[in-house]
This record gives C-alpha cells, structure tokens and sequence, in this order.
C-alpha cells in the first residue's frame, strides 16, 4: 500500500473512525479484540481457565483505571503489555507445582505469534463489516462473492458463479462477477483500512500505511 494506491485519503479516514485514545468507554472499546488477545494468552499460557482470569483481570482494570497515562502510540502494543502484566499476575499467584512454564520476555508487541494473531483479528473484523454491509442491501453480495473468491482462489469466474448460486441465496451472473469482486475488494480494502487507523493514536495515512505493512496486509491494497 502506497499514497498512490492507498483506498481512502486521511480526510476520509477522519469522517469514519476515531483513534482508540479518543474512545469513552476503554473496556467496552478494547473487548473487539478480544479474541486475539485470548487467542494469544492460550497459545502462551496452554490453559484455558489462566488465560480467561488474565483477560477478566485487564478488562476490570480498564473498567476502572481506563487507558490512563498508557493511551499512546498502537493499541495492540498497549494490549500486548497489558495480557502480558494480567498474565504474569495470575501465574505468580498460583501454586508452584501448577504453574506454566512461560517467558514473558517472548511477548512483545512485535513477536510473530502476537502479530499473527492480531492480523487475524483485524481481518475478522472487516469481513464482519463486509457482511453486515450485504446484509443491509442483499443486492450487493460483495461478502458471498469475495468470501467465495477468497476460499477457491483456483477457481474461474463460471466455477465460483456455480458455487455462489448453488451454495447460497445469492444468484450472480458469470460475466458480472469480475467486476462484483472488483468492487468487493475496494470496500473490504476500505473497510480494513478503517479498522487498522482505529488501532493508532493519530488518523494519519502515512501512520496507517506503516501499520498495514508492519502487519503484512499490503497485498490486500494491491490486488
């Protein structure tokens, strides 16, 4: 993703979302990300009852202290420190003989595993919209045929044009299929694009084209 290929400028950007140190509610705000931040703490931690008491622990702390003087800079940063600190607290009060063999030090905002997972979240999310966005106006499939698109990527126009109308209540055409997941790929680009400028402090284009390579997603600008 380039300034020239970027889907929305930063003025646009500033019309559709807000950064996530101008959100009122921390708690309510950080819970749609939940499931990277469990995702992680399973994979670190390997139990599911430590991983729960370590994201109930942030959640509450946020309840009542918010972003406080840490609301800076990336989200997934913050949120890496934060299951990091819930985490370690409820290992070390546990049992020795039943605690998990973890190092912390492997958890860090730029860890493979913690991308990985946070991409994944990322990505949830604008499909999540994508298909809300089919819901509200069914004559616009872009969701079912860009879904379609995604998971056969071997398949031609007339094959997926098959699949969709055989698999789902959505009826395409074959020769209006190109120019369907043309348009499907734009909104889902843009609507990503929405979901990576919520993680920054700053609704800056040049921050937010940083941020989708850091995380791997250029090609989703690209393409």
């Amino acid at each position: 993703m380039t300034s020239s290929t970027s889907s929305t400028s930063a003025a646009g950007l500033s019309q559709t979302s807000q950064p996530w140190t101008a959100a009122d509610n921390a708690a309510g705000f950080v819970l749609r990300y939940l499931i990277p931040m469990r995702e992680h703490l399973l994979q670190g931690l390997g139990d599911e009852s430590i991983a729960d008491e370590s994201l109930k622990r942030l959640i509450s702390h946020l309840i009542t202290q918010g972003f406080g003087a840490h609301g800076k800079g990336r989200i997934r940063d913050f949120l890496m420190r934060g299951i990091r600190s819930a985490a370690k607290s409820v290992v070390t009060e546990l049992p020795e003989a039943k605690r998990p063999k973890v190092d912390f030090a492997t958890w860090t905002p730029d860890s493979a595993g913690w991308l990985a997972h946070w991409r994944n979240g990322l990505l949830t999310r604008a499909w999540r919209c994508l298909e809300r966005a089919e819901h509200k106006d069914p004559t616009k499939p872009f969701y079912t045929v860009l879904r379609a698109a995604t998971d056969h990527r071997d398949e031609d126009a007339a094959m997926l044009a098959v699949r969709i109308n055989t698999q789902s209540d959505v009826q395409v055409d074959p020769k209006k299929l190109a120019p369907l997941l043309v348009e499907a790929r734009k909104l889902f680009a843009q609507m990503l694009e929405i979901e990576v400028a919520e993680t920054l402090d700053q609704l800056d284009a040049v921050q937010v084209q940083n941020e989708v390579e850091a995380l791997g997603l250029v090609s989703i600008f690209t393409n």
